[in-house]
This record gives structure tokens, sequence and C-alpha cells, in this order.
């Protein structure tokens, strides 16, 4: 039995390295922090990848994980003269890109050190040798074998460690830190060496951000404005009291950028100014950090912006980024009737509206483009056959039926808000039921009525707890409905996790007829592991998944509520839950705080634990999975981005009139592992191949979706000789029948 266990769990194995194809990452592109000119290109930093603009032809190129970097926060980035690209990142990582080939190549030395920050604040490339300014010093590395030329950790009297912002290169090296500006020695070559380089100091509250030469001067740009240094003299010349955080000398003409904040340390306003005669402003906007300045070959002005890089026109100002979600923070998604992908965005101000992904472009609905939209708190998103609904942070929910939007808010129903303000409505989550009906979750309700429905002739139903499940108001969320109509979901009271648990309720059917409803509540007493519910999921056989913050709960038949099992996924157990999804051959798919779990249908066996570290994912935060079951593409969102893997796990057909098999036709040897994808199946098809001549050559059933695999070996484990081979399909009684050819090359 224990060899026959192993035996299937290889070939689960095998047939899912083989049904999982591409990934693909999306993300904001429109936080750039650093941005540098290589010819008609420019190079874009961003929290959410990389970005390249061709000036020629307006054309994007994107990188990101899925396309080879080992992080997407990137903060710096520099070209080098053989036409690399160094981006630098949060974690310490150093990139080099090749533009040409594609190539990419992760220095780890920085991020292996054990210093508590390790970012690369600045890379500079001069000659062959590229300077890295980090969190705790300056490092030199050679561009052409990527060998570390020395470190520097302290710079004269400055304390040891010091933060290095970015760095200056004239006839000496200038090292700017917020300490204040190190400048080493004539004839000291030893940079190591403390005593190496001597310190320039403005004074004790004033911090450097960046340092030019121009007017055979030393300049400054400071959080108190722009210095000048001369004669051993700072001079206050301009902006003063301003924060200014770039400086650029261009065609002998001084320019910078100057920030000012509000009082929570928002940005309320950037400018950039033209230095050459006074504080000319040439651009100003409003609630958008301006990060540094570039000119591209017709000395046009870029600027990299928390808006995006913006070009400066004669006649006009532009805003360059990628087309992609507004916003990385992808905390809710779902997939609708018309494999449209739909995101929530957050609450609490942070919000920016429904995000939507038809697959290939992004776009975004909110109070700017939508009327019914009073609320850009969109934090909660899910789907039916007809609808999409929104739910948002205060103000209701709205539904998406036949291109309409339509509110439902504490205005115009009957719908009670939150205890401290009735109007402060918070639709939790909205699940329709097989007859249309669509049900909701009012959480917090002040009135105790925690569940509701609206009808399909429009009417709102609210449904009052008993005392018996809680004699006080309970926070819900996160529903489903099973085969029974039952609605399950989890609340806790006022935000203590540990007090209630899962819920379900039921109305028979009558939804006017409040006597015959039933109301239950699940807690550790009655066999749940924990009593906090982060997620709910039913699978395809009807089973109520359960995810708590210590694993995975199961009730294998929601008839009998307290039918609990607690072993069943033992590859999670203890894993903090936030998403469960159910791909269309059974398989589930856990969100948790370590990355993605892919289990076996029973989830006695662990497929896959894909992480930030082993994969794709930008983040090992994982908000949401929805997946397509039309194209088997599986959805993650994460808190830096989302992230779509391309499978085979494909919604089966409903008859055999679109089998096929590729590739076709299929070439063999004895060195490659190729398997011939079998596609356009009924659910748990049996399968024959069979030569022209019908002599059986292997039999096999189907992994259960539309397509399964066959390793074009006969049924002994050998490869086939070349021919023309017969592949037939059909269901357990033979009721339908699909065939198709494929020819096979050995060589």
């Amino acid at each position: 039995m224990k060899k026959i266990l192993i035996v299937i769990l290889l070939l689960n194995g095998l047939l899912f390295a083989q049904s999982v194809r591409n990934w693909q990452n999306y993300s904001d592109f429109k936080n750039v922090v650093q941005s540098c000119i290589d010819q008609n290109v420019i190079w874009s930093a961003t929290d959410g990848g990389v970005f390249a603009y061709h000036f020629t032809d307006s054309s994007y190129q994107v990188l990101t994980k899925s396309e080879g970097l080992i992080s997407q926060n990137i903060t710096s980035v520099a070209k080098d003269a053989n036409g690399k690209i160094w981006l630098g990142t949060n974690e310490g990582y150093i990139i080099i890109y090749t533009p040409s080939t594609g190539e990419v190549k992760t220095i780890l030395e920085i991020y292996k050190t054990d210093k508590p920050i390790k970012s690369i604040n600045n890379i500079l490339v001069s000659g062959d040798t590229a300077f890295v300014s980090t969190a705790f010093g300056l490092s030199l590395i050679n561009t052409n074998d990527f060998s570390f030329i020395e470190s520097i950790l302290k710079f004269g009297s400055f304390t040891t460690e010091t933060p290095v912002v970015n760095i200056l290169l004239s006839n000496k090296i200038y090292v700017v830190t917020q300490a204040g500006i190190a400048v080493n020695k004539a004839g000291l070559t030893n940079l190591s060496a403390p005593e190496s380089w001597d310190n320039l100091i403005i004074n004790s509250s004033t911090s450097i951000n960046k340092a030019v030469w121009f007017n055979n001067a030393l300049y400054a740009a400071t959080n108190r404005g722009i210095y000048k240094y001369q004669n051993n003299q700072w001079t206050l010349v301009f902006l003063s009291g301003s924060n200014v955080l770039d400086l650029v000398v261009q065609n002998q003409k001084l320019y910078s950028i100057a920030a000012e904040y509000n009082s929570d340390k928002t940005v309320n306003k950037s400018s950039l100014y033209d230095h050459t005669d006074t504080d000319k402003i040439l651009l100003s906007l409003n609630s958008s950090l301006f990060k540094d300045i570039n000119f591209n070959n017709d000395n046009k002005i870029l600027v990299s912006s928390s808006s995006g890089l913006i070009l400066l026109d004669v006649n006009n100002t532009d805003f360059i980024y990628p087309n992609g979600p507004k916003t990385s923070g992808i905390i809710d998604i779902t997939v609708d009737a018309n494999n449209n992908l739909w995101s929530a965005t957050g609450k609490n101000g942070i919000g920016v509206g429904a995000l939507k992904f038809d697959g290939q472009n992004w776009s975004t609905v909110s109070t700017l483009n939508n009327d019914e939209f009073i609320s850009n708190d969109v934090y909660k998103v899910s789907s039916s056959k007809n609808a999409v609904y929104f739910s948002t942070w205060g103000r209701g929910f709205l539904r998406l039926k036949e291109n309409t939007f339509q509110r439902f808010d504490a205005e115009n129903t009957e719908l009670t808000g939150i205890p401290t303000a009735n109007d402060f409505l918070v639709i939790n989550d909205i699940k329709e039921d097989e007859n249309g009906n669509a049900w909701f979750l009012n959480y917090w309700g002040a009135d105790k009525k925690p569940i509701g429905v609206l009808t399909t002739e429009g009417n709102i139903i609210s449904y009052q707890q008993p005392n018996s499940v809680s004699t006080q108001i309970i926070n819900v969320e996160n529903m489903v409905i099973d085969q029974y109509n039952t609605k399950w979901f989890s609340g806790d009271l006022s935000g203590d996790v540990a007090t209630e648990g899962l819920f379900y309720f039921n109305d028979n059917g009558t939804l006017t007829n409040l006597s015959d409803d039933v109301w239950g509540k699940i807690t550790t007493t009655n066999g749940l592991r924990n009593r906090d519910v982060r997620a709910l999921a039913i699978d395809k056989f009807g089973e109520i998944i359960i995810g708590t913050s210590v694993g995975v709960d199961v009730i294998p038949n929601p008839s009998s509520p307290t039918s609990i099992r607690n072993d069943q996924y033992f590859s999670v157990r203890q894993e903090t839950i936030n998403s469960i999804a159910v791909d269309p051959i059974n398989q589930k798919w856990f969100g948790t705080e370590k990355g993605v779990f892919l289990t076996t249908s029973d989830g006695t066996g662990l497929l896959a634990n894909y992480t930030k570290s082993n994969s794709p994912l930008p983040s090992d935060n994982i908000k949401s999975i929805a997946i397509d079951e039309n194209n088997g593409t599986v959805y993650i969102g994460t808190d830096f981005g989302l992230t779509a893997i391309s499978t085979l796990f494909i919604k089966p057909n409903e008859d055999f009139s679109d089998i096929s098999v590729y590739p076709n036709p299929i070439t063999l040897s004895s060195s490659t592992n190729l398997n011939l994808v079998i596609d356009g199946l009924i659910e748990d098809s049996e399968i024959k191949i069979l030569d022209v001549s019908g002599n059986l050559i292997n039999e096999f059933r189907s992994i259960g979706g539309r397509t399964t695999f066959w390793d074009c070996k006969n049924s002994n484990g050998e490869l086939i000789p070349s021919g023309i081979y017969i592949i037939v399909a059909y269901d357990s009684e033979v009721n339908q029948v699909g065939h198709a050819k494929v020819a096979v090359l050995r060589k």
C-alpha cells in the first residue's frame, strides 16, 4: 500500500509539472523612484519592477519577477559602457540585465550580509567600476567580472556604516550621506581607511540628498534648501526651507526638485525648478512626489515621480508608464462570467476604486468615471453568472449587471450600518444562490441582522440573528452557499477573532417566512480547530473547506454541520489561511502568509508550495486567489501585485466535439521528456491509445478537466515507435466517444 501511494503521488507530481505553464506578473508602474537614459530608451525603476520606454516608437518593455528579476522592489537604476542595465533593490540585490540578450545576472553579496537594512540607494557607473551606495556604506564593483573591488563602511569622522545616499565623481569622490559629504583626500588610495576622507558638514539639522558641481562650486540639495560650498564655507542660495530632493546640471543650467509635505508626512506638492536666474517653476503637481531629473537626446526634461515618468514638452506634459493596475495592493479578486478579472483596492481612504483586467488591458472604475461610485474604498469583490458585486467600506455595495452599475447603501435602502454611525454601511461579502438571489453580509450591523438578500425582484430582506447564535453584534465576513442553500459565514465580536467561529443560516426556501429559518454556530466545542476563520470554499464534491489561522478543517457533509475533519490537509497545518480557491479538477489552492500551497483533491498530497523565493510571486503574503475555469488561469493577489499562472486545469467540456492533441506531429527521443496534450475532454474521460492496426498501446483515466497528458509510452513504460496513433476518449458508460490522431516521429 505504501508503494502504491508513493507511485500515485509521483504520478500526480509529474502531471502537475506538465500542467503549470507560464507565469506573468502585473503591478503598478507609476511610482517611479529613479530613471536613466540609454540613447533612445529611458529605464525607470519602480516598486513594481522596471520599465523601459522607447522614444522612437513609444513602446514599453517591462521587467518583473516573471521576466527573471529576483525582486520587483527596485530602488536604483544605471547603465554601464557595455549597454548593461544595473538595478538595485530594497533587499540588497544587484541585478544586471543585458537588453540585447535578455540575460539576467544577480549579485547576492550585499543581500547576504548580516546588516539589518541592505537597500541599494544608488548606482553610478564610471568606466569599469560601479559605485553602489547602500544603507551601510559604499561598494565598488568591477563591471566586467562583477567582483567587489572594495567596500567602505566608515568615512572620516562619520559614524561607521552611515547610509550613503549617492556619490558625485569629479576630480575626487564625493560621498553624499545625510550626515554630510565625505571627500577622499588627494594622494590617499586606500578608500577603506577612514583617514582617507575629509568631512563637509552643513549643520546637525541639515541632511543632504544630492551634490553637483556648478559654476566651479559644489552645490548640495538638502532638507532646508540648496547650499553652495565655496572657500570652505556653506551658503544657502536657493529655496530656503524647502526639502530639495534632486539637483541636476544640464547645458550650464541648474535644475532642482523640491517637495512639500502635509502634517501626516504625505506629500502635498512637488515642484521642478530652473535656477538659471531665479527660482523659476517649470512644473508643479499636487499629491505627487517628484524623485529625480533626466534629459533625453532632444534635451526634453523627464521627471521620475509617484505619478509616473513625466515628460515636459513645449506645449504639454505627458505621463509615461505601462498599462497596469492602478495599485499593486491586490487585496480581493474575482473572475466574472466574461473572463474579466476584477480586483478590490482598499479601505480607510487608500482605495482607488475597482480594477478590471480583460486579459490584455487594465482599467479602473471609480468616482472619477462613474457616478454610482461615491467611494473608492472598494475592499471586496465577487461575481456570479450575470453580475459583479463591489463591496465598499462604509458606502454599501454596487452591482454591475447588463453593463449598468447600481448602488445599494444606507440612503436608498433600509439597511442599517455600524452602531457608531448607522449610515456607515459595510457589506462584507456577496454570493448568489442557484435562483439568482444575492445574499450579503452586513458587517457589524447595528440592528443585529448580519445576513440579508437582494431578491431577483429587487427587494431587500434582512434576517435577525437569534440569541442562541449571539446576543451581541457580529462582525461577519467570508460567505459561501452550499448545495442545500445553506449560507455559511465567519464572524467575531468587534474585532475579537477568538470569540465566535463559523455560522450557518438556511431560510428553507421561504425568503419572507422567518419562522422556519435555521441558524447555527460551530466553535471549538463542536470540533472546529480554531474560531479564527479566515476563508471558506466549497469544493466540487460539496465539502466545505474552512481556512483558519492555524490550518484547515473540512465539513464533508454540510447537512451534518458538526461532521468536522481536522487531519485531512496536513500540509497546511499551522498555516494562516487567507484565501481558498478550488480549480476545475478539485485541487485546492491555499493563499497563506507563506505563499501558495497547492494540494491534491482530497488534501492528502502537497503538489507545490510557491513562495517569493522559488517562484515569480512578488510576495509571500497572499491576499486572494481566483481561477478562470474556462482557460485555466490562476490569479494570485498579493500586497505587491498580481501573478497569473497559466495552467491546464480547465473546466471539462460537455462533449467530445472539440477533441484535439498537440504538439502534432510530436518528435520523441530518449533524452527528452515530452508529453502529448489531449484537449477537449469531458469530465473523468477514459483514454485508450491504439495503433493503426487497432492494437491497444496504453490506457488511462484523465486527470478530471478538459486536458490530460500521455507520455507517449506503452503500457510497459517504453517509448513508442514512429507511426500514426489514434487517441480514443469516452465516458465511463461509453455514451460519448471522441477520437483524434497523432503522428509520432522517433529520432
